[in-house]
């Protein structure tokens, strides 16, 4: 039996109450976008009604001692709507923190979309985190995507808000026009040198209505398959843990539009690509003690690990022990639990040895 506390939820999860402001303030039309349609908003979030939101929100909400509750603004450069505006849907967000309903604002915006008047503005009404929507930190596949600006924008826009006492996040896409394996390697390895809090991971999705969308109908884009998504949001999510930088998202929420019924037409969309993605980095890290090869002689094995981490090793549907019989030959893999291990490490036994596989030194020795 899988256990999982509290629902599933991790205990330090902070609970977001999102308002999307779709596509306002952003001066250009990326190919993929379609935020107005994805965020399942249409209708222009008004200030006057932050209030009733937030409280209808929080009866429904799952709320434990000491979660930290936070309003988030997200779906359009918040940076670049209007000023009153701003001023006014800030207002309302502070209006909540002095009810003592939430203790943090997060809003999104772009690199090229900030500047010390604006963070200073941010600052006086009580934002606590600024995600900037780098999607890439490769130019060439910014040019490509049409996002009108440059990798050293993304570098200046860091640097600024590490002047100020913000959460700095980045918001990063796999599979843009112009990517490959290599570049999206490089924007990892350059976001670890920028060292962001908090990351959010996207596979590139062809939506209805956007530039990609025709480019896919003239044969000009191709999108990543779902198994090649998968295993480089893997790659990073292996890379950030690495080097502590935690992954707080991983492909988007399940919506009415993304489906194939509504605006998505093709991409490697799956309403539990983050959990793919986790599955895949442990299946490695299981595989990893398959080195020596009088380990796989034997045809059973048992693998000891924390229960948190029970739906990560069996994978979903099973996935993860099927691929390891398929693979090396074993006849049974069972499982059992032991919360004397860190959560994300692992015990490999057969009848003659146990191969211990810490996740952090696993990460290590392949440079994941």
């Amino acid at each position: 039996m899988c256990l999982k506390s509290n629902g599933g939820l991790k205990m330090n999860s902070p609970l977001i109450i999102p308002f999307f402001i779709p596509h306002a303030g952003c001066p250009f039309t990326c190919v993929f976008c379609n935020q107005w349609e994805i965020s399942g908003e249409k209708d222009e979030v008004k200030a006057e009604d932050i209030d009733k939101s937030v409280e209808e929100y929080l009866k429904r909400a799952r709320i434990w001692p000491g979660r930290q509750i936070e309003i988030a603004y997200f779906g359009g450069t918040f940076t670049a709507i209007p000023v009153d505006k701003q001023i006014a849907l800030l207002e309302a967000a502070a209006e909540q923190k002095k009810k003592g309903r939430i203790k943090g604002i997060r809003l999104s915006t772009r690199p090229d979309c900030i500047n010390e008047e604006i963070l200073e503005r941010l600052l006086a009404y009580g934002v606590t985190t600024v995600e900037l929507g780098a999607q890439s930190l490769v130019d060439e596949v910014l040019e490509k995507t049409h996002r009108g600006h440059s990798v050293e924008d993304i570098v200046k826009a860091t640097r600024l808000l590490r002047k100020y006492p913000f959460q700095v996040g980045y918001q990063l896409m796999l599979g843009l026009p112009g990517d490959t394996n290599a570049s999206a390697r490089l924007t990892g390895e350059r976001a670890v040198e920028l060292a962001p809090d908090i990351i959010r991971i996207y596979p590139t999705l062809v939506l209805k209505g956007t530039t990609l969308a025709r480019w896919y109908a003239q044969g000009k884009y191709a999108p990543w398959t779902l198994e090649r998504a998968v295993e480089m949001a893997a790659y990073w999510l292996g890379l950030f843990s690495l080097h502590h930088i935690p992954v707080i998202r991983m492909g988007l929420n399940p919506t009415e539009n993304i489906s194939p019924e509504r605006d998505l037409l093709a991409g490697p969309y799956h309403s539990a690509f983050g959990e793919l993605v986790e599955n895949s980095l442990m299946l490695k890290q299981i595989v990893s003690a398959f080195e020596k090869e009088d380990f796989k002689k034997d045809s059973k094995i048992t693998i000891l690990c924390n229960s948190r981490s029970c739906s990560k090793v069996i994978g979903q549907k099973r996935c993860n022990f099927e691929y390891i019989k398929e693979k090396y030959g074993f006849s049974k893999i069972s499982i059992e639990f032991t919360n004397k291990l860190g959560k994300d490490d692992l015990v490999v036994c057969n009848t003659f040895e146990s191969i211990t596989v810490k996740r952090e030194d696993f990460l290590e020795k392949y440079r994941i």
